[in-house]
């Protein structure tokens, strides 16, 4: 739930600021609001150093966490851990590059340096080394004095011995600095190096806890020197004066921060250059709601909470998209399992754990609802298919189209004689069969399913978006009409596509009557938003009839739950089809190898598709954003 937040000024004596913002932290009631001239300060090195030990320490294989001791200590214990990571990152750095200079000059084979100095000296010449590009043998003629050596990475290699130093054509001088006895012999001593620093670097895993608890300290003792920052001195600094914003329903609870303090509190008016943060309280649900809110942007200080919406939309769509009970059976087998490995997880932790639990029931219950399980396809007359609530809207439309014997049910009966005389919606629905590849292909059903599948894609998606026009309706009174928009298209939508819907056979609405009825909210519903718009924006609103083509596009969005689900529902089915003609081992795998696939596929497409649908096309009608959180000075959870 979002709670207004009231901007309130704190005055004080001197001597009382420092009890004040300590008070303040304890209790976490105070968003304290900077001043031009003290904006929030830097993070101190000291902090920044602990964040990075930490982030090492996490890529290392846990130990037993053991204490270091005081917190004080443990600036210089990140100080140790980042320096062996330094070392680390150049011994890793000289291994590459000792490893290329090895490649570089291996071809020359082994020599001393020393030995070269003492030819040259003795001898009066001058050894130099040379490559070329491969085979300039056959297209220049080569000195006498240069000495091919060999071959290798598309280059020749050459030695020349002369009196003086000499450049050839189209060749490149090599400057040797070590010999490749020494280098390898370097090779072998960074090797060995390397696992000494990693090991002690990695022994420093069992201080992981100590540093988190030490961080969150430094970070305790940084905001709290910030939120004094905030504050000001008056009368020749005998008080202190600090704004903050304080959420209505914990004003009761100021009392409690001044208190035995010499602090007066007033609540003062709202300047429009104010940024006032927003404040949402939640528990439960809702707060799993509201995490999923954040990951797109932070309501206004105007909008509604959408955290309860959010959530419940969200785990219909993902249900829909996975449309595998199977797949939600795995889901939930995992969030079982994490909650018996880690039964003390807790906040963020376990909300998610929490919300993917809830994902999995709702995709068992999408499962139940359309008989989905593993993309197997089950008789009708199996229990999970013959009572599941998809099949029981098949037999509504069947018994709909035997009655009127309309162009749908004519054309069923000329494809299957069969049909002929049937008055059973069942025995309508199993008797359209024909048999493909030895099987049993369920044609009436298979068409009836994906006709209520993409219909109920489509009611969804209007009833979604009905919501956030209602929600906001008071603020919008276009809404309105907007709202008949989208019921009129709903009823005349089907007899222009000469469709049958559940309108029909459920609530026995006749399609001419529907239609027409349909036409008169399509058109009292676009006249309605158009001169309410004028009314408010003048001239401008006349651009209000553009919103029409908006919300029928919206609309159309949702046709991407039926086809996310249908096309995860094929990828099953099509893997269990090509498993049936394979060996037993091969059949596991592929089954195997598949599922985890397009299991995999689904939940990506789930998450993305059923977030975006509340995000986008949600959020268009009824949430401003671009919100700033409420932050109040409070100390950091040590869980």
């Amino acid at each position: 739930m979002r709670y207004d937040v009231k901007k309130v000024l704190f005055v004080g004596l001197e001597d009382e600021r420092e009890a004040f913002f300590k008070k303040a932290q304890d209790l976490g009631l105070v968003h304290f609001i900077p001043t031009s001239l003290n904006r929030d300060k830097d993070v101190p090195a000291e902090i920044q150093s602990l964040i990075s030990a930490i982030k090492i320490l996490r890529g290392l294989p846990p130990l037993p966490q053991e204490d270091y001791g005081d917190h004080a200590l443990a600036d210089g214990l990140a100080q140790q851990i980042l320096h062996l990571s330094n070392q680390l990152d150049k011994l890793e750095e000289e291994k590459r590059t000792n490893a290329l200079e090895i490649a570089r000059i291996g071809i020359f084979g082994h020599f001393s340096h020393d030995d070269i100095k003492a030819i040259e000296k003795e001898g009066n010449r001058k050894i130099q080394f040379f490559f070329a590009k491969k085979g300039i043998a056959e297209v220049l003629e080569i000195p006498a004095e240069l000495i091919a050596v060999g071959s290798d990475h598309g280059l020749d290699y050459f030695v020349a011995i002369n009196r003086q130093p000499q450049q050839y054509e189209k060749m490149v001088e090599m400057k040797i600095d070590h010999s490749l006895d020494g280098l390898q012999r370097r090779s072998i001593e960074i090797k060995h190096e390397l696992v000494e620093k990693e090991n002690q670097l990695k022994s420093y895993a069992k201080y992981n806890h100590f540093l988190h608890q030490a961080l969150i300290d430094r970070l305790d003792q940084h905001h709290l020197v910030v939120a004094k920052g905030h504050s000001q001195d008056f009368l020749e600094g005998n008080l202190f004066v600090v704004q903050g914003w304080v959420a209505e329903n914990k004003l009761p609870e100021l009392n409690t921060l001044v208190e035995k303090l010499k602090v007066h509190t007033e609540e003062i008016q709202i300047e429009p250059t104010d940024v006032v943060p927003t404040y949402l309280e939640n528990q439960g649900l809702a707060k799993m709601g509201e995490d999923l809110v954040h990951i797109y942007d932070a309501p206004s200080p105007t909008d509604k909470d959408p955290s309860l919406w959010v959530l419940f939309f969200f785990l219909c769509f993902f249900a829909i998209i996975i449309g595998d009970g199977g797949y939600g059976l795995i889901l939930l087998a995992i969030a079982l399992y994490v909650r018996y490995k880690k039964p003390n997880l807790t906040k963020v932790g376990k909300r998610v754990l929490n919300l993917v639990t809830l994902l999995s029931i709702f995709c068992i219950g999408w499962g139940l609802a359309t008989h989905s399980f593993f993309g197997i396809s089950l008789n009708p007359e199996n229990p999970v298919h013959k009572y599941a609530p998809i099949t029981w809207l098949m037999e509504k439309k069947a018994a709909y189209h035997i009655q009127h014997q309309d162009a749908v049910y004519q054309e069923w009966v000329k494809k299957f004689p069969q049909l002929n005389g049937v008055t059973d919606p069942h025995e309508f629905l199993v008797k359209g069969v024909s048999v493909v590849k030895g099987k049993n292909n369920y044609e009436i059903i298979s068409k009836f399913n994906d006709n209520i599948m993409l219909e109920f894609a489509l009611l969804i998606g209007m009833i979604h978006i009905s919501i956030s026009l209602i929600r906001y309706g008071r603020r919008n009174w276009t809404s309105v009409g907007w709202l008949l928009f989208i019921i009129g298209g709903y009823l005349y939508f089907p007899f222009y596509l000469d469709a049958t819907s559940m309108l029909h056979f459920l609530m026995h609405i006749d399609k001419v009557q529907a239609a027409q009825t349909g036409i008169y909210l399509l058109g009292i519903g676009v006249s309605l938003a158009v001169i309410v718009a004028i009314i408010r924006d003048k001239f401008f609103g006349v651009f209000e009839v553009m919103n029409g083509i908006q919300i029928f596009s919206d609309v159309l969005s949702y046709l991407r739950l039926y086809a996310l689900g249908l096309a995860g529902a094929i990828m099953a089915s099509v893997i269990n089809e090509m498993s049936e003609s394979m060996t037993f081992i091969l059949a596991v795998f592929v089954l195997l190898v598949g599922h985890i696939v397009n299991i995999t596929l689904s939940i990506m497409s789930g998450v993305i598709h059923g977030l975006r649908l509340n995000f986008i096309e949600w959020y268009h009608y009824s949430f401003e954003g671009g919100g700033k959180m409420f932050n109040p000075l409070r100390k950091i959870s040590h869980d």
